[in-house]
């Protein structure tokens, strides 16, 4: 027999078995919902109805059905997910409904795992339909008895026959109605299928005496009169008998011959029919139907609320009896479920008893208190029918919560939508094992949110088929009784889980109190925030901290919704517990404490008012019976407001109030005149229900909105703060990196999403504990070259009880935490959003989920299916209107919110803004202007993003894998044409030349270069490149023809020696433009791996087209040193030829359109890391690969080494996972791989692993590098030979194919180089030192062969700092000045200007390193205008912080603040955090060593403490070691030990994690600093600990007088360190030879800064004759604050230097103690 499997189409059996398709008709899509019992009824009945028959019941049950729905809805992949269950539950499920229909039957019902079906017949053949049923049977049992599904499950059926007397009973309305099957046939079938085991046929009694006992052989059971079917016998006629068997069908719509499965597929239209079928199927689905839509979209893993309802029968019922009773039930059930988005699914009946599957929360119907809903259901149900239905014995109900399967079950041609899962189960069973009451799970009792006392939890039973079913309880219901005072808080502060995040909450709480205290003026305080934010816990904390015994009384409730219903419920219940009555159990208890309270207070006449209040039984009064109720009520407020009056003059009253929105109408009322009327004051939170944040009523909306009402928007946690709260949650001292992003990333600051995200890893077992082991001295593997650094420094946070372990958190390997699904409750959250939308609004929604977060309108309309723009941007607005979407105008306003967003989420959000209610109207006339402004709005807007992330990828798990490939493929396609860098940039690949590298790529790429209309090279025009370049030329050659014109400096003019005689015109400009005006440039984030200049993006420059219109300089031979040759005139030349540049670019910008700023990092998220999402998604792996290594490339330009490091983890998963033979991944792919991982350990401080990992990156670029000495000097000779080859003649190429797939290993080979000659210079040996200059010597004849200036040039400056460290000068001048040089050969235009600037950066750096601090400041302040210019901020930012090093330490404290006050500027303005951190370094040095402060202390102090997390920040070890040893120098230098310690522990362990670069050595020398203070107070109070102290620090600074030979600068500051320690150890006289060094080396390098302090220092040790002030110490904290446009003396501050004291002891014996440590100081 042939299987169905094609979808949309009805297989044609033809004699030949040949299968033809042919297409299911419009009806027929209606009719596959309904059994052709039903679909060939009669429809003139009116409901209810019975009708009666003969027949054969077959009833199949599928053993291991629910295990396999729990197996994929344990499963966390997102890969494994509804799609794949569909199809193995259809694969099977569909073809026992093809046997079924290929042998006649009709298919009545799915139940879950078990199928009836029905073959109905006249009495007299029933024996034939028997004997054909079984061969059925045993058709379905000889394939599908033992069926092994893919996740390792095996699917077993049992199958139970019966035959005899069939009712068919008819229930309902006009909208919906069911239908069953009642009668002994259907009480015996499924008696049959229990007796079954698996892969067993059971005969019922009945069918067995009905059947033809001579063609079926059987068994008896003993015990049983029912039998077991062993075979069929073959004495007989198959065709005869099938023919036969088909006439006694015919008449029930068979089709003839069976040519057609089912007829009921291909009925014509009919109107009438399809009317009457409706009504059978469930609204969701006919909505997908009327839309049509494929069924599978219904198919998912959702998380509802099963509610299953059995009514079991008095035996003496009969069918009419039955059908009243089931048609009153389901009439009372619907109208109950209806109203609350329930839906019965299934309706069917066995042994007298009739089960209703009712749920709640499926597509389309999700609410959010689903759980809540049910429950009440449950308990109407359960009263209305055991009260009200005739004949009914028992109800039972039983309710659970969780995830199930939803979504059609069977054939093409025969299906149902059903559900599926262990929760089914579980709530079948407890309907049968917990008779005569509503029972329920542990999950609805949790989420239901209903108090405690309605419930009572029942004794554990065990149920069969049921493992672990957790605490049942017997849910109670709601009575006014019950629920009288019993609103306590559920939460209570705890000193083990304090409060986080939310101190400025509290603080308010805390400051309006004091004000209440003193204006004695009514005081609301409101905490508005979504659900999860915490507030039950912040209102825990607040009656914690409002309780003052004798002062303070804090009386506090928490409210639920069923609250909201009860009349003065929250009055009623905050009135009782203030007068104490809450515990109260009885009558007469009450009315004696409130005797004794209100005495004297309350007249005894009126007492009796507060009967129906309280529930106490005072008798009327006669004053009181001659009130009406309105009088009464009136009075009774009254009274409460006076008693309230009464007693806050004793003590203060709070009132607390959790979920206040639940407050009923009449208590908001009440509270409002209480407010008004008598001091009170209240602090309430609220979660409106509304997107438009509206209050229940008026009253609550005038409270809000009273000048004493403080409204607070609780905002999102930050993610530091996530963090701490995943530690506490997990009770570790850290967790790993990966886990904290995946925290941070999908809780979206929500503490109750980062809850729940830990539960349900923990639940999987994805989550892994170790105890905390100290291995300092251990190299750092590159798994763990984060998370080490993160547990030591979390570590010294630890408990003071060191006994105790101390344990961290990790995740399984093998785990992709990216592909982890939502936990069921966050889903539900997410989905009861998305069920409230339009079908329109659901589209829209579900296909911007497969985009992202954020999204390009233009991307969502290509993937929309067939929709217009029009109809796009119309439900666009819709979303945007009801706060689905946001709008941004472009893609770099989506970061400037997110940095918006992360600023403010640290302060509070004080809203002051008119509040309505809800019910409170508008205006039409507005309405409509704003919905016009809206769709405006919507039209012009480019980039959109949920304000909800959480609806993102709660939409994005809907989709099947099938339709989330095609989308992604459809985005891949459309993205990839954006995927290069800005063009500002180049628009080059982040790795250069990337695509030409990888075989096929450019033909997928489809020449990127030929959409783009503009070239790639320059940033300006044709017009402005010609005109610039043409000037120069000319200027460049009346300099060389002997003109004496030079061009004045920007800023000074010391280096100037002639000025350039220029038009009046332009002289006027020059003066205009280079006045005292500053410019202030945006700046973007750069890698701080690359102190040097870095190589340049120009592969479009080098793969253009030969025909150049733009006229560049040729080429010239290689210059040659002439002794007469001096630096000064060729950087004085360089000088002023930067001048001059910037001089005509400022004039010519005038001119033409703007240069665009950098916009790499808006694309780099909005299109390169979604391409490598969508290329993993469609599993293309060669694409994948390719776009996971440029996101890494384009982190590692951004400098956010943690984010290279997870695309670079995900890159080499990937690789790892493809087989040798069909991975299509090249050798240079790999050796990127190998590159950017060695880049990224080096910009970790990892030197061994990077140098390990650059070395096979080479290996795969096939450029070798020696191992030995010996081959480092042959390999020299050989490099050097190459070299001078290149410098006498130009390298030419010799065909122009290929030539871009060289240039991207050349380029490549020269970046390795670059990486590994830093490595080799920072070891001392000194064959590291030959190793380092072969390395560099191989970049520069790399860099030549390409033939790219601003390689060559990059190259040079290299060697030439090579040399310097190495200390060869003549080859470091001649490098420094063939750059120079070379760089006026430059067209000065896009690229070669952007050379420039680099160029001077590079020259700015070395010359601060070395100490030539003028030359430094001067080349500065010119590259920083270039940098303005060409609008490169990335730049600027590493400009301006070497610009302020220099004229800090030149004392030019004027100007360095200034240039300080420009960091700060577009640090803060652009969210750059690394510019942020600079710019707090620089604000601590200013008050370390210069005695003024331009920020604060405590500013600096909450911006590390804030952002000591930030992924990226704590990938800069040289940065953060620099703030933390400032922080340490600071609490040493004021003796604030205990604060000392941690900020001093996380410093030292970065020391062996940074390079030598200028900031790391800047950073090494301040913590030095700080060792020395400490080891002053070992010395003055623990000698014991001064000896180890001594040891640590003679090695460190035997380090730091290593690492300065790369930074000259500061030996000034190490030689003054040597001296203190040889003083505080009592040798005077090596104190003084290492102070006059220190003196020296500060003249020599220029260090000013350090001889200001050199000189106080002299003075105070040796020379002084009288006693001298500390002013550093007087001074502190309080520094006078520098202010913009204050002329700062650098004379007033000179003396404001911290005097380093000598330690006082009293005798001495430290020294006897430490003579073992002498022969260790003379290493100083």
């Amino acid at each position: 027999m042939n299987r169905l499997q094609t979808p949309g189409t009805v297989s044609i059996i033809m004699k030949d078995g040949d299968k033809k398709q042919a297409e299911i008709s419009p009806l027929g899509k209606i009719a596959a919902h309904v059994p052709d019992l039903i679909v060939y009824g009669d429809f003139t009945q009116e409901v209810p109805c019975i009708e009666s028959f003969d027949g054969v019941l077959l009833f199949v049950d599928i053993s291991g059905f629910t295990a396999l729905t729990e197996k994929f809805s344990m499963n966390t992949n997102l890969d494994c997910g509804a799609d794949q269950l569909t199809q193995t539950l259809n694969h099977y499920v569909g073809d026992i409904v093809e046997d079924v229909l290929i042998f006649g039957g009709d298919v009545l019902k799915f139940a879950g795992d078990a199928i009836l079906a029905l073959w109905r017949v006249e009495r007299c053949h029933i024996h034939d339909i028997i004997t054909l049923a079984v061969k059925c049977s045993f058709s379905i049992q000889q394939v599908f008895s033992d069926y092994d599904v893919e996740v390792g499950l095996e699917l077993k059926v049992k199958i139970g026959l019966s035959a005899g007397h069939i009712s068919k009973v008819l229930i309902g309305d006009n909208r919906h109605q069911y239908f069953l099957v009642i009668g002994r046939a259907v009480d015996e079938v499924r008696l049959a299928q229990n007796l079954a085991k698996a892969s067993e046929i059971i005969l019922s009694p009945n069918c067995w005496e009905l059947c033809d006992r001579n063609l079926i052989e059987v068994e008896k059971i003993q015990g049983e009169r029912a039998v077991r079917v062993r075979y069929i016998k073959n004495d007989f006629d198959n065709e005869e008998f099938f023919e036969r068997c088909t006439a006694h069908l015919y008449q029930h719509h068979t089709c003839e011959n069976f040519e057609i499965l089912r007829y009921a597929s291909v009925l014509a239209p009919d109107e009438e029919l399809e009317k009457s079928l409706r009504k059978y199927v469930m609204r969701n689905v006919l909505r997908k139907i009327d839309d049509n839509q494929p069924l599978e979209y219904l198919s998912e893993l959702r998380p509802v609320t099963i509610v299953f309802v059995n009514l079991q029968f008095d035996e003496t019922a009969n069918a009419l009896h039955l059908c009243k009773a089931i048609q009153d039930a389901n009439a009372k059930i619907t109208g109950i479920i209806d109203p609350l988005s329930g839906k019965i699914n299934k309706l069917f009946m066995f042994d007298k008893g009739c089960t209703l599957l009712c749920i709640f929360g499926l597509p389309g119907d999700k609410q959010p208190n689903e759980s809540t809903h049910a429950l009440d259901s449950a308990h109407k149900i359960h009263l209305f029918c055991s009260t009200s239905l005739m004949k009914l014995k028992i109800v039972s109900v039983g309710v659970t919560s969780g995830p199930v399967f939803c979504g059609v079950v069977g054939h093409r041609v025969r299906h149902e939508y059903t559900v599926i899962g262990r929760k089914v189960n579980l709530a079948a069973r407890m309907m049968m094992y917990y008779p005569g009451l509503v029972s329920c799970d542990a999950v609805t009792y949790t989420t239901c949110k209903l108090p405690h006392y309605f419930f009572e939890e029942l004794p554990f039973i065990e149920m069969k088929g049921v493992m672990n079913p957790g605490t049942v309880y017997k849910y109670l219901g709601f009575s006014e009784k019950t629920m009288i005072y019993k609103a306590y808080l559920t939460q209570e502060q705890n000193d083990h889980y304090p409060l986080l995040g939310r101190k400025k909450e509290t603080d308010i709480f805390e400051n309006s109190l004091k004000t209440f205290k003193q204006s004695r003026k009514s005081q609301v305080i409101m905490y508005d925030g979504p659900m999860g934010y915490g507030k039950s816990q912040l209102m825990a904390e607040i009656a914690f901290l409002g309780q003052a015994p004798g002062q303070n009384r804090v009386v506090a409730i928490e409210l639920t919704k069923i609250n909201i219903w009860q009349n003065f419920f929250a009055v009623r219940t905050l009135m009782a517990m203030f007068l104490g009555i809450d515990t109260c159990k009885t009558y007469d208890a009450r009315q004696y404490v409130l005797v004794n309270k209100l005495r004297g207070i309350v007249e005894d006449e009126y007492l009796c008012l507060l009967n129906n209040l309280f529930h106490v039984k005072f008798p009327t009064s006669e004053v009181v019976s001659r009130m009406d109720n309105d009088e009464r009520n009136t009075q009774m407020e009254i009274m409460l407001r006076h008693i309230l009056k009464q007693i806050r003059d004793k003590e203060v009253v709070i009132f607390v109030i959790d979920e206040s929105q639940y407050i009923d109408t009449v208590s908001w009322q009440f509270l409002e005149k209480m407010i008004r009327t008598v001091p009170i004051f209240v602090v309430m939170s609220l979660c409106p229900d509304n997107r438009k944040a509206r209050l229940p009523c008026p009253a609550a909306a005038r409270i809000r909105n009273h000048h004493n009402t403080v409204y607070i928007h609780l905002r999102e946690l930050p993610p530091s703060v996530i963090v701490q709260k995943a530690c506490q949650d997990l009770g570790v001292v850290s967790i790993a990196r990966e886990l904290e992003i995946f925290l941070i990333q999908r809780s979206h600051g929500n503490p109750f999403y980062c809850e729940e995200l830990l539960r349900n890893l923990h639940f999987n077992n994805v989550l892994q504990f170790h105890v905390l082991e100290e291995d300092e001295e251990k190299e750092d593997e590159w798994d763990n070259i984060f998370t080490r650094g993160v547990l030591k420094a979390q570590a010294s946070k630890s408990p003071e009880n060191k006994e105790e372990d101390l344990y961290i958190c990790t995740i399984r390997q093998n785990v992709k935490l990216h592909n982890i699904m939502l936990p069921p409750t966050l889903k539900g959250i997410a989905l009861a959003e998305l069920d409230n939308m339009t079908p329109s609004e659901q589209m829209v929604v579900k296909c911007a989920a497969v985009i992202g977060v954020t999204f390009e309108t233009e991307l969502l309309l290509h993937i929309l299916p067939e929709w217009t723009k029009m109809k796009m941007n119309q439900t666009l607005a819709t979303l945007v209107d009801s706060r689905i979407f946001q709008c941004f105008g472009e893609r770099k306003e989506v970061h400037a919110v997110k940095s918006t967003q992360s600023v403010s989420s640290e302060e509070l959000c004080i809203s002051s803004q008119t509040v309505k209610s809800i019910g409170q109207g508008s205006d039409l006339g507005p309405l409509v202007a704003e919905r016009l402004k809206q769709e405006e709005m919507v039209m012009h807007c480019k980039v959109m993003g949920f304000c909800t992330p959480l609806l993102q990828e709660a939409a994005y798990e809907l989709w099947l894998k099938s339709q989330k490939e095609a989308l992604h493929l459809k985005c891949a396609s459309y993205l990839q044409w954006h995927a290069h860098q800005c063009k500002c940039c180049g628009q080059g690949d982040f790795i250069s030349f990337h695509r030409y590298a990888v075989e096929g790529m450019l033909h997928n790429i489809d020449t990127q270069e030929s959409r783009m209309q503009f070239l790639t090279e320059s940033t300006l025009n044709e017009a402005a490149t010609v005109l610039v370049s043409e000037m120069l030329m000319k200027v460049e050659l009346s300099r060389r023809n002997g003109s004496k014109d030079t061009m004045p400096a920007v800023h000074t003019t010391e280096f100037s020696k002639e000025t350039f005689r220029m038009p009046s015109k332009v002289r006027r400009s020059l003066s205009f433009l280079f006045g005292n005006k500053r410019h202030s440039p945006d700046f973007l984030l750069r890698s701080s791996a690359d102190p040097i200049v870095s190589s340049l993006s120009t592969e479009s420059t080098m793969a253009r087209n030969n025909e150049e219109t733009i006229p560049s300089l040729p080429i010239q031979r290689p210059l040659v040193m002439q002794d007469s040759f001096r630096a000064e005139d060729t950087e004085i030349e360089f000088l002023n030829r930067m001048d001059e540049i910037i001089l005509l670019t400022e004039m010519d910008k005038k001119k033409i359109k703007t240069i665009s700023s950098c916009e790499c990092e808006e694309i780099l998220e909005s299109v390169i890391v979604p391409l490598s999402h969508h290329c993993l998604a469609v599993e293309d792996n060669a694409w994948a690969f390719y776009y996971l290594l440029e996101c890494a490339a384009a982190y590692v330009y951004l400098a956010n080494n943690y984010m290279a490091f997870t695309y670079l983890n995900t890159a080499e998963t990937l690789l790892k996972s493809l087989d040798a033979k069909e991975k299509g991944i090249s050798q240079f792919e790999e050796s990127l791989l190998y590159s950017l991982k060695g880049e990224v350990s080096y910009n970790m401080g990892q030197i061994n692993l990077a140098k390990k990992l650059i070395k096979k990156a080479l290996n795969l670029l096939k450029k070798g590098f020696p191992l030995t000495i010996i081959g480092a000097f042959f390999m020299s000779m050989v490099e050097t030979s190459k070299h001078m080859s290149h410098q006498k003649k130009q390298f030419s190429w010799q065909t122009h194919t290929g030539r871009e797939k060289r240039l991207a290993t050349l380029y490549q080979q020269g970046h390795c180089l670059s990486l590994l000659w830093q490595i080799f210079s920072l070891d001392l040996a000194i064959s590291s030192k030959k190793f380092a200059r072969l390395a560099a010597l191989m970049k520069v004849n790399c860099a030549e062969e390409t033939q790219d200036e601003s390689q060559i040039i990059s190259s040079y400056m290299e060697f030439s700092l090579c040399c310097q460290l190495m200390g060869c000068q003549h080859e470091w001048m001649k490098y420094e000045l063939m750059a120079i040089k070379r760089s006026s050969q430059l067209r000065i235009v896009g690229g070669g200007l952007l050379t420039i600037a680099k160029l001077a950066l590079s020259l700015a750096y070395m010359k601060l390193c070395l100490g030539n601090m003028a030359l430094a400041i001067q080349l500065g302040y010119r590259a920083h205008k270039l940098c303005v210019l060409l609008k490169k901020p990335k730049l600027d930012y590493i400009v301006l912080s070497d610009l302020f090093r220099a004229l800090f330490l030149n004392t030019r404290f004027s100007e360095a603040v200034e240039v300080l006050s420009w960091l700060e500027e577009l640090s803060f303005r652009d969210d750059n955090v690394i510019g942020k951190a600079c710019f707090i370094s620089g604000c601590l040095d200013l008050m370390l060593y210069a005695g003024f402060s331009f920020k604060p202390f405590k500013h600096c102090l909450d911006f590390i403490l804030t952002n000591e997390t930030n992924c990226i920040l704590m990938s800069q070890n040289s940065i953060m070691l620099d703030l933390y040893s400032s922080l340490a120098i600071w609490f040493a230098r004021l003796q604030l030990w205990d604060d000392f310690k941690e900020p001093f522990e996380k410093a030292r362990r970065l020391l062996r994690r940074t390079s030598t670069s200028f900031s790391a050595n800047h950073g090494f020398c301040k913590f030095v600093e700080s060792e020395a203070l400490l080891l002053r107070k070992y010395i003055e109070d623990s000698p014991e600990k001064a000896r180890e102290t001594l040891g640590k620090m003679a090695r460190d600074l035997e380090q730091a007088i290593s690492q300065c030979s790369t930074s000259p600068v500061y030996y000034p500051r190490v030689y003054h360190l040597k001296a203190y320690v040889q003083l505080m150890l009592g040798y005077d006289d090596y104190s003084q030879m290492f102070l006059e060094k220190a003196i020296q080396s500060s003249e020599i390098y220029g260090n000013h800064l350090e001889l200001s302090w050199l000189e106080i220092t002299k003075e105070w040790w040796f020379t002084g004759t009288a006693p001298m002030e500390d002013c550093w110490l007087n001074t502190a904290p309080d520094f006078p604050v520098w202010k913009t446009g204050l002329a700062l003396d650098k004379t007033t501050y000179s003396k404001t230097k911290y005097l380093l004291k000598v330690p006082e002891f009293e005798s001495d014996s430290l020294f006897s103690e430490l003579e073992s440590e002498e022969s260790k100081t003379e290493q100083f």
